[in-house]
């Protein structure tokens, strides 16, 4: 069998997929489980150490990720967790998000701490390698809050960054960096004075500074979204494509000569240009088979990519078992893994330029629509434009930095070069964005879809299913189908969450109220949708967590009052997603009907006062009924509220309700005791996020709690589930 090493890569990073996904009770059966499988594959094959050597890789999969784990939860940052404390920290890296936000990457005795500092700096760069004090509470990033979004705690993980802090302020202890460190610091200092000093729009260098160094912090918004969606962005992070047109330019310069010195030199320049780029993923696989490329030609050895990228996997995750949950892991090495399968079969139609382009497209088209929601009709017909001009611009702009780098001079021409090319760039790429009629949004399809449309398609495309296939030696494909149908399997229970069952979600969106409703005929209810003046809720939040819960179509959007914190959320997402309808008006004693089982109650207002200028006057009041279940939705209602829905309804059983959102988020000034005996609910869910107001108040959790009611916060909980089981309520959270 060639290509052994890529199925040891495969198996190792399944075991470490399988130890993130499974549960943690059953985590250390998993070894025992691939040998009895691997024991039976062993009977039908005569490749027994090979198979034992692909169970090894699975288990040390598993043990990789274990250990890393261990190590994080009993070593010194765990334990001073929510404890001002004095840290002394070594800096190995900075970034600027804007002029007073940064973020600083810190070493404390070997764990890596991510620093948060909301001041001006000058010089950042200056700081790396420096030992600095600061007293700060240390924290756990904080997990999704939504189920199947974006996880920012399992994206620091994949930098092997377990811990966060905030720090106010800070002192340098010692300057004395190490020789690593220096030449990091001299790199970044020629890279942000080369920015500095060229002479191109704003937004042409935010474009530029993505393109040559994957620094997309500056890059205007409206730019970043026409790459995105016409499958352009991939140039904006600094990979295989940009590697590969320096390799090309080498290739040319030197011939079929075989020359030490400029191997080596070439080697030079790209370790400083992995620098420049702060060594992501995708950079870092690039350059390690450039590398083995260039022995292989010194030392007449043959070189298989496919092989060459294993290893590369191989090293990436043994440094670091998390990396492979990244994005950044997964495309850079899916495309790779694309290429290598799909490009010799496109190659009998097409030429080989375009045959690659559709086979990065082809491979990433799947995973772009599971994870970014949605997909581009003109991707490849714009990639060919843009590529080419990519592959003008970065040897311009890479030749330019390394002459700065060298002189500290502006190489002649070079803003004038690099403003006509990005420009040119920006402008085609506008051009086939077209208003985004050629994108479109689509629902995440369910994960075990997409491991068995990739299984199908690279095993269909491999030589070993040409070859067996045309022998009818069908024997010799069972461990592959077999492996393939067991990702398959288990990917179908890992993407399974209990907030599939839930007919009523309280979403979490931070500071505000979000509560979703399903119906059985699969239509789909929000009431209020949070908001935040600084932050796109309704595109940033909602939007996600509804394509990746298989939501495509909104019925009813309702806002209780027109606050911010409960209406914008909903009209963000009326302007880039299907609603059919909202609403912010109405009055007491009309019903929405969905089904038997299932219909929305308005129990307040009375009648629309416009004459009042408090908002929460007027605030609608809903009940949902679901199976025999309800829920009591009440905005930001104060105690006055609170007493005229108990007089409106006394002597009823209208206001009882299985679940109460906690009005106002917790505030001591609504759920009165009056209001509780009423109610008389099992369980109270507050939606609330980080805020200067004090919610939720002590005094209104001591109240809940002395009456017996279950608490769920959506600060600590993230979303919460209620799950109808025949009448009797289940609950699930995100977290906790």
């Amino acid at each position: 069998m060639r290509r052994k090493l890529l199925s040891i890569a495969i198996l190792m990073i399944a075991g470490i997929v399988t130890t993130e996904w499974i549960d943690l009770q059953v985590r250390w059966l998993l070894p025992f489980l691939c040998l009895i499988l691997l024991s039976f594959f062993c009977k039908i094959s005569k490749q027994q150490k090979f198979f034992r050597c692909l169970l090894i890789s699975f288990c040390t999969g598993c043990f990789l990720l274990s250990y890393t784990n261990y190590s994080a939860e009993h070593g010194q940052l765990f334990q001073q967790i929510g404890k001002p404390s004095v840290l002394s920290a070594t800096v190995t890296g900075v970034e600027q998000l804007d002029e007073e936000n940064y973020k600083l990457h810190c070493n404390v005795d070997g764990e890596r701490l991510l620093c948060s500092y909301y001041h001006s700096m000058n010089e950042y760069w200056n700081l790396i390698g420096c030992e600095i004090t600061f007293t700060a509470a240390v924290a756990r990033p904080k997990p999704a809050g939504n189920p199947r979004t974006f996880d920012y705690a399992l994206y620091l993980k994949t930098k092997k960054t377990f811990f966060t802090a905030v720090i106010d302020g800070y002192q340098v202890a010692a300057n004395d960096p190490s020789l690593t460190d220096k030449i990091k610091r001299f790199i970044l200092t020629r890279r942000e004075k080369l920015m500095e000093q060229l002479r191109v729009d704003s937004a042409v260098k935010g474009f530029i500074k993505g393109v040559l160094f994957g620094d997309t912090d500056s890059l205007e918004e409206d730019i970043y979204k026409e790459f995105q969606k016409n499958g352009t962005a991939h140039i904006l992070a600094v990979s295989g494509l940009h590697v590969g047109i320096l390799y090309g330019l080498y290739r040319k310069a030197i011939g079929r000569r075989k020359s030490p010195f400029m191997a080596g030199l070439f080697c030079f320049l790209l370790a400083v240009y992995g620098t420049a780029t702060l060594w992501s993923i995708s950079v870092t696989r690039a350059i390690f088979l450039i590398v083995l490329v260039l022995l292989g030609n010194l030392w007449d050895r043959r070189y298989d990519t496919a092989t060459a990228l294993a290893a590369a996997a191989l090293l990436i995750v043994i440094d670091n078992p998390y990396a492979v949950m990244g994005a950044s892991f997964q495309m850079s090495f899916l495309a790779v893994l694309s290429l290598i399968f799909f490009s010799p079969l496109l190659e009998k139609k097409f030429c080989s330029t375009l045959s690659v382009m559709i086979s990065v497209q082809l491979g990433l088209m799947p995973y772009i629509a599971y994870n970014f929601n949605y997909i581009s009709f003109i991707g490849i017909l714009c990639n060919i434009p843009v590529v080419f001009m990519i592959s003008l611009l970065v040897p311009v702009g890479i030749t330019g930095f390394l002459w700065f780098t060298i002189t500290e001079q502006l190489f002649p021409l070079l803003s004038d070069c690099l403003n006509g090319l990005g420009t040119f760039v920006i402008e085609i790429n506008r051009f086939f964005a077209a208003d985004g009629m050629f994108s479109f949004d689509v629902v995440s399809p369910p994960l075990w879809g997409i491991c068995l449309l990739y299984g199908l398609m690279f095993l269909i495309s491999s030589e070993h299913f040409r070859i067996y296939f045309k022998r009818k030696a069908f024997r010799l494909l069972i461990p592959q189908t077999g492996f393939m149908i067991l990702m398959v399997i288990f990917s179908f229970f890992a993407w399974f969450t209990p907030f599939d069952r839930a007919a009523i979600i309280f979403v979490d969106v931070g500071q505000g109220d979000c509560i979703h409703m399903k119906c059985d005929d699969g239509r789909n209810l929000l009431f209020d949708g949070g908001g935040n003046r600084n932050y796109n809720i309704g595109e940033k939040t909602l939007k996600p967590y509804l394509l990746k819960n298989g939501i495509g179509t909104v019925e009813l959007a309702a806002a209780t009052h027109l606050h911010t914190d409960h209406y914008l959320g909903l009209r963000q997402l009326s302007e880039c997603f299907d609603v059919k309808r909202l609403l912010t008006k109405d009055r007491a004693g009309q019903r929405i009907v969905l089904n038997k089982t299932q219909w929305i109650d308005i129990l307040w207002p009375e009648e629309q006062n416009p004459d009042v200028d408090d908002e929460n006057l007027n605030s609608l009041i809903f009940k949902i009924h679901s199976h025999g279940i309800s829920a009591l939705i009440t905005g930001d209602i104060t105690e006055e509220g609170e007493r005229a829905l108990v007089e409106k309804y006394k002597g009823t059983t209208v206001l009882q309700s299985d679940i109460l959102k906690v009005a106002h988020h917790g505030s001591p000034y609504s759920t009165s005791d009056i209001f509780l005996d009423a109610v008389k609910p099992t369980v109270a869910v507050i939606s609330v996020g980080k805020n200067n107001y004090g919610h939720p108040s002590n005094v209104v959790i001591e109240k809940l709690r002395k009456k017996g009611i279950m608490i769920f916060r959506t600060d600590q909980s993230g979303a919460v589930g209620i799950i109808n089981r025949k009448g009797n309520i289940t609950i699930c959270t995100k977290n906790q």
